[in-house]
C-alpha cells in the first residue's frame, strides 16, 4: 500500500499537466491581463480567485496526501533523448527534480530521517523496446545517476515505478527511476549522467555497448 502512495504521489507528477508548458520551474504562472472596466475587473478577480483555488487542490507543482508532501521545483517533459542498442530502442522522455517531506512517523521512518525533514530527489521517466522476437535482457530499472554533485546513485526500489528487464519478443516496457540525493540539494543539479548496462540475450551474451546520456537541468 505504501509503495502505491509513494508511486502515486512522488512519480506519476512527471505525468501530468500535459497542456503546461515543457519545462517549467516553480513561481513562473503567467499574469492575466487587467480589464479595462470596473465590472470586467470585478469578474476577472473572480474567476482569477476560482482557479486559484481549483489550483490548491490539483497542482503540478505540488502534490499531497496524509503521509507525504512533494514540491516539484524543475521539470523537463520533453528531453527527447532517445537510442538504440542491439535490437533494443531506448527513450528519456522527462526529469523531474522534487523536495519530499514526510508529514507522519511511518514515512520518517522510512527515509531515516525526522517528520517534517526534506529529502532531495529526481525522477527520470524511460522506456525500451525490442524490435524482433528473440528475448532479451535490458535493465533500464537499474540505470545508475552520476551528478555534478559528484553523487554516484542507485534508483530507490520503494519509490520508483517497476520497468520490467524482460523483453520476451516484441514487447515495450516503460516506467519511472526515483533517485535520492543524499549528500545534495537539487537546486544544485546542473547535470546528470545516466548509465545503463548493455543488454543481453538468453544465453548471456552482452549486445552492444554500455550506454551514457546525459541530462542538463536548472537550464
Amino acid at each position: 500500500m505504501k509503495k502505491v502512495i509513494f508511486t502515486t504521489i512522488v512519480g506519476a507528477s512527471l505525468l501530468l499537466g500535459a497542456c503546461g508548458s515543457d519545462t517549467t520551474k516553480v513561481n513562473e504562472n503567467s499574469e492575466n491581463t487587467a480589464a479595462t472596466t470596473e465590472t470586467e475587473a470585478k469578474e476577472t478577480e473572480e474567476v482569477a480567485a476560482e482557479e486559484t483555488e481549483a489550483e490548491e487542490v490539483v497542482s503540478e507543482d505540488v502534490q499531497e496526501d496524509d503521509t507525504v508532501k512533494a514540491t516539484n521545483v524543475y521539470t523537463d517533459k520533453d528531453l527527447g533523448i532517445t537510442g538504440e542498442v542491439g535490437p533494443l530502442k531506448y527513450e528519456i522522455s522527462g526529469i523531474q527534480l522534487k523536495i519530499i517531506e514526510p508529514k507522519d512517523q511511518a514515512t520518517a521512518d522510512l527515509f531515516e530521517v525526522e517528520i517534517g525533514d526534506e529529502i532531495h530527489a529526481f525522477t527520470i521517466q524511460m522506456a525500451g523496446e525490442n524490435t524482433t522476437e528473440d528475448d532479451v535482457s535490458f535493465f533500464l530499472n537499474q540505470a545508475i545517476a552520476v551528478t555534478n554533485t559528484k553523487e554516484q546513485l542507485d534508483p530507490d526500489m520503494i519509490l520508483s515505478e517497476y520497468i520490467d528487464g524482460e523483453f520476451l519478443g516484441q514487447v515495450r516496457h516503460e516506467g519511472h527511476n526515483v533517485y535520492v540525493l543524499k549528500n545534495s540539494k537539487v537546486d544544485e543539479l546542473k547535470t546528470i549522467e545516466l548509465r545503463i548496462q548493455a543488454p543481453y540475450d538468453k544465453d548471456f551474451n552482452t549486445i552492444g555497448d554500455e550506454i551514457s546520456e546525459k541530462i542538463e537541468v536548472n537550464k
